[in-house]
């Protein structure tokens, strides 16, 4: 890992990933609301602006997606 470099998209991205793939609803949705998590915490460590606004949007996304 590098260092000053935020983690958690990464993060996101392989769950949404691994909830794209899921077999079952469950699953799917457990994986989607982890991804949520994840955006979340990416949109925690960024300074208000562009990247922010876009992981916060992509964490509503992810919720949408599991049906919350």
């Amino acid at each position: 890992m590098s260092f000053g470099r935020n983690p958690f998209p990464a993060k996101a991205e392989l769950a949404e990933q691994k909830a794209s793939e899921a077999n079952d609803e469950g699953t799917r949705r457990r994986f989607y609301f982890e991804a949520a998590h994840q955006w979340d915490r990416a949109a925690e460590k960024e300074k208000p602006g562009k990247y922010r606004t876009k992981y916060e949007e992509n964490a509503v996304r992810a919720r949408e997606l599991a049906g919350e």
